[in-house]
Parts: C-alpha cells; structure tokens; sequence
C-alpha cells in the first residue's frame, strides 16, 4: 500500500508552531540574561592562610592550627537582609554562619566555618553546599562545594599566630 499524502495544513500548522515556541524561548532567553547575578564572586579557602602557602579548597578542623577553618566569601548585587547556612546536599542544614544579617550590595561578605555541626560536634567529611536565604523572596545555593576532609587528631596547641600574618586562634571569631 503506498503511504497516504501528508495534508498541506496540518504541515503548515505544525511548522508555524514550532517557529512560535522557538521565538519565545528566544524571548526568554534574552530576558534571563538581562537579570543581574544576585550572589556573584564566590570563594572557599581552608584558613588560616600566610603568605607563601597555597590556596587549598578543603579544610581538616582537627585543632592542628593548618586548615581548621574554611573561609567563605562571596558579594551580592542586591542589599538585603540574609541568612546564610552551610546544608548538605540534600538540603539538611548543617551549620548557620549568620542569621538576619544585612548584606549591603556590592560588598564582599566573609563567613568563617569551624566545621561545627548544629547539635554539636564536628560535621562528617564530606561536600557541602552555601545556602544564601534574602528576605523571604529568594533562595541562593552556590555553586561549588565546601569540602571538608578527616585529618589525624593531633595534640590540641596553642598555636596563635600573629594577627598581622593573617592567622586566627583557633576557636576565635574573625
């Protein structure tokens, strides 16, 4: 049997519609990129760093003075009132860094992470993720992760370093 011919307005119809759905996804696609970027220069470094070490992106809150605290920094082009949390994954808070801070735009916001769960304790080694929550409106996850790594405990010190370097105490707030 030969195929039946294909109906010159059903052909038609159909090829205006998907010139239609590609003029508006064009559509939206420029209006998404006019939008400016809520949550912009995000960083994580293990700290407390001196001059001559390298960057690292991890961290091991063991007390050993090299790495227990993770540096978190990040600006927002939008002033606003915001907690920020440190979640898993899936989205179980872990620990809050702030809560009904004011973040004014274009100033670079720094957060310290300890590697303290909420309850208690150390968290578990593993990635963790930024949640950014300004005013009741919108809801940020950064990209990237947080990683913290299990190191050795080693012997607790007090291993102050001097401020001028850019070392912490351990279990002080910068």
């Amino acid at each position: 049997m030969p195929p039946r011919p294909v109906d010159r307005r059903a052909a038609a119809l159909v090829f205006a519609l998907l010139v239609l759905a590609t003029v508006a996804a064009f559509a939206y696609a420029q209006r998404a990129k006019r939008n400016p970027l809520v949550l912009d220069k995000v960083t994580f470094v293990g700290a407390p760093r001196h001059k001559g070490t390298r960057v690292v992106p991890s961290f091991t809150p063991n007390g050993d003075c090299r790495h227990d605290l993770m540096r978190i920094r990040f600006r927002v082009t939008r002033s606003s009132r915001a907690t920020v949390q440190v979640i898993k994954p899936g989205g179980r808070v872990v620990y809050t860094l702030g809560r009904d801070r004011f973040l004014k735009r274009y100033h670079f916001a720094t957060f310290y992470w300890d590697g303290r769960q909420r309850g208690g304790g150390t968290a578990r080694p593993g990635r963790y993720k930024l949640r950014v929550r300004m005013g009741s409106e919108r809801t940020l996850v950064t990209p990237g992760a947080i990683r913290l790594h299990r190191a050795p405990s080693r012997a607790r010190s007090r291993c102050a370093t001097v401020a001028g370097a850019g070392g912490l105490r351990p279990g002080s707030k910068p």
